[in-house]
């Protein structure tokens, strides 16, 4: 599901991106070329600064985003996601946070 959030950004998703039917994307999220998004997952920024800001959560080309991870911003920080890098299943990823290239974050 693609929507807005309150203040009124809808997410940006680049036509050669994957982005399941059952994820939920939300708000000032830039998704890059070549994405996989996999079902369950959540994007959501949503949360603006005490100014009323919001920096975008930005998932970079190339990268997978697997069933049920949640990825989220506090307070309008900005969340950045490398190209080539695999959030696995179920992971949580919570801004403010820089998450390089070529990167796996994942589970034991």
């Amino acid at each position: 599901m693609i929507r807005k959030n309150p203040r009124g950004d809808l997410p940006q998703i680049h036509e050669s991106a994957y982005v399941d039917q059952t994820a939920i994307i939300c708000g000032k999220v830039i998704i890059e070329e070549n994405v996989f998004v996999g079902p369950y997952a959540v994007i959501r920024a949503d949360e603006v600064d005490a100014a009323g800001e919001l920096e975008p959560i930005r998932i970079r080309a190339h990268s997978n985003i697997q069933d049920g991870v949640v990825i989220h911003s506090k307070s309008g920080a900005l969340v950045d996601i490398g190209e080539h890098t695999s959030i696995a299943h179920r992971s949580i990823v919570h801004g403010p946070c820089v998450v390089g290239n070529n990167v796996f974050i994942g589970f034991f």
